[in-house]
């Protein structure tokens, strides 16, 4: 069976053009079933007159509301998303298991989970986490040290979305909202239409402000295309690997302001407390369900568990624990179908890992019996090897090292050291503290529950940056011009 659909979204005065362009169809395979997108073959002209009525918008309308308004209309569109009846959600949870190629089920649940992040009060929450006076955004405000202060958003930005997990360019396309500026949106190869299918819903909601956006597909790293439309914003914001990422850099223009977020790593921590007899198996399960989300392709997922030791259950029945796990989080929700690459990558380093287990009794390899659909490495380093920080080759392999001490994670984090995102902690009370310290101390960014490790709650600073704040410039109005403005108060006396 196959599907087809016209993949993009434009402002209303430039459809017509756009109806006399070429397309290209973008095809996809997955669980039987083909879904062919239609996506338009753009040319520099069609990005600068797009990008043009885009900040003709912005100007003309978006800059009038109040962000409380454009949270509104957010609100409003994460309703209809959370309707499972709603038609743009079905058509979400029939495609994307095609395109992506992940199981259904786990997108349907994702999808759930993930857009109650973006709920009104979520989205007040963003805000008051950059801004101290969230009216900042809307007037000029006073300062604490006297006069007056507000923050401008950029009026266009080109966003460079990922795509390796569905939905995650919500968050991209929020913070533009929010700061009331215009969107291109540059969608992924690998995941086009959840970012166009939600534009349509801000545009059923809300006509004007749909047409400040653009949802588009073109080739990654189009010198031509890319060109125009980092020179016709004001901002770009980049998700992607360090090659993307530098490419992207080198065309932004001086005058361009370029927030990148590139690959990063994670891990879990949990100490003795959590493997006593009533609480192994739970943890094992939370442990199972931060590797297993979305097969590890977001930067959210973590390659290695650091297992304390002195627990009833030892590190080495950990693995086992949660190989158990991973081979029923299968069963209910299989691995999507891996490219020839990935299932080389598995294998290599499988094969690798085995020869050497044959010699060293401090590792063990527990492996999906009938693919490569899952695999636990236990794993001692001893002294020497303390800086090895084993890099996943991602779906649905992680690593296991058993610790004396928690502390000591430290000497196993030095090699990743400034490029770690998420560690997911499993703590008692009395451990918490310390824990949270030595993680802030080695450069971390986000420090959360084991089993919450792929779902961040709003506000958090991601790369450990500001989330909006940094996108803004300020207009300062200093307290001369009030303390002067009455002597020339034409109703002075």
């Amino acid at each position: 069976m196959t599907t087809s659909f016209s993949c993009f979204h434009v402002p209303t005065r430039c459809k017509q053009l756009l109806s006399e362009t070429p397309y290209k169809t973008l095809v996809f395979e997955h669980h039987g079933e083909k879904v062919e997108l239609q996506v338009p073959e753009l040319t520099p002209d069609l990005i600068e007159t797009i990008a043009e009525a885009l900040k003709k918008q912005q100007s003309d309308y978006v800059q009038t509301l109040h962000t409380n308004e454009i949270i509104a209309v957010f609100d409003q569109a994460v309703q209809k998303w959370l309707h499972p009846e709603y038609e743009l959600r079905k058509q979400a949870e029939r495609l994307l298991p095609i395109i992506t190629g992940y199981d259904g089920e786990m997108i349907r649940l994702f999808i759930s989970r993930y857009v109650k992040q973006f709920r009104k009060e979520k989205l007040q929450r963003m805000v008051d986490e950059d801004f101290p006076n969230p009216l900042v955004l809307d007037e000029f405000r006073p300062r604490k040290s006297g006069g007056l202060q507000r923050a401008y958003g950029p009026k266009l930005i080109t966003h460079i979305f990922s795509g390796n997990v569905p939905a995650l360019p919500l968050w991209s396309l929020a913070a533009g909202m929010l700061l009331k500026s215009a969107t291109i949106g540059k969608v992924s190869s690998s995941e086009p239409l959840f970012p166009v299918l939600f534009a349509k819903t801000i545009a059923e909601i809300d006509p004007r402000l749909g047409d400040a956006m653009a949802i588009l597909w073109w080739k990654g790293g189009d010198d031509a295309l890319e060109t125009v439309s980092f020179q016709c914003s004001n901002a770009v914001i980049a998700y992607g690997g360090k090659e993307t990422i530098e490419t992207v850099r080198q065309k932004v223009p001086s005058h361009v302001s370029f927030h990148s977020h590139g690959h990063k790593v994670s891990f879990g921590v949990i100490t003795k407390d959590c493997l006593a007899t009533t609480r192994g198996w739970q943890t094992a399960k939370l442990a199972c369900y931060d590797v297993s989300w979305f097969d590890q392709q977001g930067c959210l997922s973590p390659h290695v568990f650091f297992v304390e030791r002195g627990g009833t259950y030892s590190a080495r029945d950990f693995a086992q624990m949660i190989a158990n796990e991973m081979d029923n989080f299968q069963l209910t929700h299989p691995r999507a179908t891996l490219t020839e690459e990935e299932h080389h990558a598995i294998v290599k380093q499988r094969t690798a890992l085995e020869f050497e287990s044959f010699d060293n009794s401090a590792l063990d390899l527990i492996k999906s019996e009938q693919g490569t659909e899952w695999t636990v490495v236990y794993l001692e380093l001893g002294e020497e090897k303390k800086r090895e920080f084993p890099i996943s080759p991602l779906n649905r392999f992680v690593t296991v090292i058993p610790v004396n001490n928690i502390m000591e994670v430290k000497q196993y984090i030095k090699k990743v050291e400034g490029f770690v995102q998420t560690v997911g902690v499993g703590c008692s009370p009395q451990a918490f503290s310390p824990i949270i310290t030595m993680l802030g101390e080695c450069g971390v960014n986000r420090i959360c529950a084991l089993g919450s490790m792929p779902h961040p709650e709003p506000g958090w600073h991601h790369d450990g940056r500001f989330h909006l704040a940094d996108l803004v410039r300020f207009c300062d109005v200093e307290s001369t011009v009030e303390d002067q403005m009455d002597f020339f108060d034409v109703y002075r006396e």
